[in-house]
């Protein structure tokens, strides 16, 4: 019995030491869950006891410079979204959202079918799939489908200034240009709708939901005008189309303040379709490439080639080794006989030649050698500063680093080392080769030369603004330093006021307005894989300026060649012309560039054709109809129009039904003909002509292959194309 008694003592003393264990054991346990786990537990219970819809904030507004124009803007849509756990009929459900919302059956089952406690179905829904859905979920009694508010990103003019502002993704994210770049000012906060739910993710009946409202984003003003904008394109598309042109960039900068008036690369792309080929060229191919070949393309197509693509400059490069030399005291401007050139020039054993060879300029001062675009005056020029003074050039300029444009993607210049920079690299260098640059690194360089010798950093937004317009930041202008005197600035942008007067630039003229400018031709690659960037940096109006223009033109192979003078030069002319105009900066001069005198064409409608023959024989015009008016009938309309400019000798064309008698004609290729020849030519082809300088046609508009209503005037810029480079 006292064995016994012992053995029930030392069980009882087993469990019960048992249990203390397991009671330490659940204490434990207890205090790992609600003190060290806690906060994670209390999250879980609250994510699975409510579900919370994302509000999405309104994304801000990206307004042009005029605070009126609205390039990109977030507009009301909606999002269709399900509960899994809630939907019953799965099948029948995704069968009938799919009809309504236009996607594939199986794809909206795979997400009804997912494990998740909300899925969302599809987004930017517009109002009326979204009533469908309201309407379908109502009648049917559906529990689990949501449609909730949201907004989608518009670009209202499409492609206008599309590498500038970018695009957004399907999550409403910047994923290139401001968009990017300005994502967090733009984004703002999103909201919530909290419901409540129970263990399973089920809604649970008569609980009201919660909404916490978005915050929206900022608005973006920018310095871009709309206008200008649409001017630089609608030139750009032109002259990359008409040179048979890989590509082109334009930019325009208040060279002050380094606002960017406009920035353009051709081609474009439009914002709201950015996943789609741009060209008919990759349409044509675009379903036969690879995912891989597909992202590359795109990559190219986004890529804002003015900020992010480098090319040897070519002779545009010349104002800096003429700020060079200048500064350094090694030469004046008009200095006879500072310069030979005898064609081509021997340095380290290299034969370099001028753009000019076999033709010599012979000898020149440093201001004839600018408006010549002499390579040997700047071999000589850069070879007289040296290689350790040179680079310190460069590197005042900030060519090697990036400008510090508000824009994501740029990069800096590729420069030699000057520790390992030989004399043949001075020499090319001295004329813009054998280096490469950004054409906004060129054109905050010309800059430098019109504001009186300082470098500015480059920008695009102007203004952050709350969505009902109350200012939160504006952005300064920054000079970043000094880089030339105001005098080598003023001598050397006289010396391109002569380049555009009596030089290379001559193509560059406007009338009225004093420009200043230079030509540029830079070889891109070597031997068989040669070929050519075309340039020209316009600044106007000379007496106060208050744009510069850079116009890169790359392998342009159409039959003006490829020389900056000849393709580029009269494309800054007419964007120099057009954009101080809309500026409305006053003519600073009358520009006489011939003898012909216009006259404007006065209103024929509601006369007869008698009376309008006699109206227009005395203004010296002919008329000319493919209406049959008889005795009594009167004229309903004419080409041109009322108030337009014709030379004597045009002839105007006058119909009785304006919309069923007109008659197109394909506009002929005047370019490279005398002005009495162009004028035959348009004259056969039942157009007029507007005659702009002298000597051969250099560019006309509209294009060649255009096709236009007979009597159509045709505006042709004629150039003493001598020596143009």
């Amino acid at each position: 019995m006292a064995f016994a008694s012992v053995k029930n003592k030392r069980t009882v003393k087993f469990i019960l030491m048992s249990l203390c264990i397991l009671l330490l054991a659940l204490v434990c346990r207890l205090f790992y869950l609600q003190v060290i786990k806690g906060d994670y537990y209390e999250q879980k219970a609250y994510k699975q006891q409510t579900r919370d819809r994302s509000v999405a904030a309104t994304r801000g507004t990206i307004y042009d410079a005029t605070y009126e124009k609205k390039l990109a803007q977030s507009i009301s849509t909606n999002t269709v979204s399900a509960v899994p756990n809630d939907i019953e009929n799965k099948e029948q459900v995704a069968k009938d959202l799919a009809n309504i919302l236009e996607l594939e059956e199986d794809d909206v089952l795979a997400k009804l079918n997912k494990k998740v406690s909300l899925v969302t179905i599809k987004t930017k829904v517009d109002e009326d799939a979204a009533t469908e859905v309201y309407k379908y979920v109502l009648e049917n009694e559906i529990n689990g489908i949501k449609v909730d508010e949201s907004s989608k990103r518009v670009y209202q003019y499409n492609n206008l200034l599309s590498h500038v502002l970018g695009f957004t993704g399907t999550d409403g994210q910047g994923l290139y240009g401001l968009e990017l770049e300005y994502d967090k000012e733009l984004s703002g906060v999103p909201g919530k709708i909290v419901g409540s739910a129970d263990g399973k993710g089920r809604e649970t009946p008569y609980k009201e939901e919660q909404y916490v409202a978005p915050i929206d984003g900022y608005d973006l003003v920018l310095t871009v005008d709309a206008t200008i904008q649409s001017i630089v394109e609608k030139n750009l598309a032109k002259a990359v189309k008409e040179n048979e042109a890989d590509y082109g960039t334009i930019i325009i900068m208040r060279p002050d303040t380094g606002e960017i008036l406009s920035m353009a690369t051709y081609p474009d792309f439009d914002p709201n379709n950015a996943f789609e080929p741009n060209t008919e060229e990759l349409m044509a191919k675009w379903d036969s490439m690879s995912t891989k070949e597909k992202s590359e393309a795109l990559s190219d197509i986004w890529r804002n080639k003015a900020i992010s693509n480098t090319a040897e400059p070519g002779s545009t490069f010349k104002i800096v080794t003429a700020s060079a030399v200048l500064e350094e005291d090694l030469v004046s401007m008009d200095t006879a006989g500072a310069f030979n050139c005898a064609g081509a020039m021997q340095v380290g054993g290299w034969t370099i030649r001028c753009w000019r060879h076999p033709r010599a300029h012979g000898s020149q001062s440093l201001r004839q050698g600018i408006m010549n675009s002499c390579n040997p005056v700047f071999m000589q020029s850069a070879l007289k500063v040296g290689i350790k003074k040179y680079c310190e050039y460069l590197e005042a300029f900030n060519l090697k680093d990036k400008t510090g444009i508000d824009l994501p993607g740029e990069v800096g210049g590729i420069l030699h080392d000057p520790e390992t920079m030989t004399e043949v690299d001075l020499a090319t260098t001295g004329f813009g080769q054998t280096f490469q640059i950004t054409p906004l690194q060129s054109i905050v360089t010309a800059a430098a030369v019109a504001n009186g010798g300082k470098i500015v950093t480059p920008y695009v937004v102007s203004e952050i603004r709350t969505s009902d317009g109350n200012l939160v930041s504006k952005t300064e202008p920054k000079i970043k330093k000094r880089v030339i005197s105001e005098e080598t600035a003023a001598s050397i942008l006289d010396a391109l006021y002569d380049t555009v007067e009596e030089g290379t630039g001559k193509a560059a003229k406007v009338r009225g307005y004093s420009v200043a400018g230079k030509t540029g031709t830079g070889e891109q690659g070597r031997g068989k894989n040669l070929w050519y960037m075309a340039s020209f940096v316009g600044i106007a109006p000379v007496t106060d300026p208050e744009i510069c223009v850079m116009f890169n033109l790359y392998n342009p192979t159409g039959p003006q060649g490829h020389q900056g003078g000849t393709v580029c030069a009269p494309v800054v002319s007419n964007i120099i012309d057009e954009t101080l105009r809309y500026l409305d900066v006053n003519p600073d001069y009358t520009l006489e560039e011939n003898n012909i005198e216009e006259i404007l064409v006065p209103d024929l409608t509601g006369k007869t054709y008698s009376k309008a023959e006699e109206m227009l024989k005395e203004l010296g015009f002919s008329i000319a109809s493919d209406s049959k008016f008889e005795e009594g009938d009167l004229i309903e309309d004419q080409i041109p129009k009322v108030g337009a400019s014709l030379i004597s000798g045009s002839t105007v064309r006058v119909y009785k039904n304006s919309d069923k008698e007109k008659i197109t004609v394909t506009v002929p290729d005047i370019r490279d003909k005398s002005i009495a020849s162009a004028t035959k030519i348009l004259k056969n082809s039942s157009l007029n002509i507007r005659i702009i300088g002298t000597g051969n046609a250099i560019i006309q508009d509209p294009s060649p292959g255009d096709v236009v209503q007979k009597g159509s005037i045709v505006t042709v810029k004629f150039v003493d194309t001598t020596d143009l480079h």
